[in-house]
């Protein structure tokens, strides 16, 4: 039969990781409309974006828009501003004023994020170790590591996981399953957490 619970220890709560992609904006590259707003470019999405005017660069930075005749070029589409906002368009009237469109260096990174899936009862398998590690040269951190053995079917263990246990964080390492068929089949989870400082 399959344990339901535990020793009574209190519940590990696990934290399972996303990635977050994430975008950086520069203000080197900066537009002010006659109206006295200030603009930047995204060329990735093909729009203008506002800026916050206490965040606005020097004034050699921005470029002047001085009437809706100025147009901007970036590739094969061409931009000018209205008193309703950006407008892009793939033809240029009669009369017009040319600039390129510059952008604000825009970069895509990712960010390791995490969210809380819920709590599972565990047991400890084994003693806990402790040693010590070196990530970064000359930086010595103390590593505790413990083996745990648990049956919850829905939360399943997985690297990069993180688990917190009685206040501390811990991260996954070596998730294990093994099947056993008696009397009836069920499945016994184990995995190796890490102290994180």
């Amino acid at each position: 039969m399959k344990f339901k619970s535990t020793t009574l220890t209190p519940k590990a709560l696990l934290y399972k990781r996303f990635i977050s992609l994430e975008k950086s904006l520069t203000l080197n590259a900066v537009y002010k409309t006659y109206d006295n707003l200030l603009w930047g470019f995204d060329s990735v999405n093909l729009i203008f974006y506002s800026i916050d005017p206490t965040n606005a660069p020097p004034l050699s930075n921005i470029t002047e828009i001085s009437s809706s005749s100025v147009y901007l070029q970036y590739l094969t589409t061409y931009f000018h501003y209205e008193p309703t906002g950006w407008v892009a368009t793939t033809t240029l009237p009669s009369t017009y004023s040319l600039l390129s469109a510059k952008f604000g260096n825009i970069a895509r990174y990712q960010l390791n994020k995490y969210y809380y899936v819920g709590s599972f009862d565990y047991m400890l398998k084994g003693a806990i170790s402790g040693t010590t590690v070196q990530y970064v040269k000359g930086n010595i951190t103390p590593l505790s590591s413990l083996n745990i053995k648990y049956f919850n079917d829905d939360l399943k263990l997985s690297v990069d996981d993180l688990v917190v246990i009685n206040g501390k964080l811990y991260s996954v390492e070596n998730p294990e399953e093994d099947h056993k068929h008696q009397p009836k089949d069920y499945t016994v989870y184990f995995a190796t957490l890490n102290s994180v400082l």
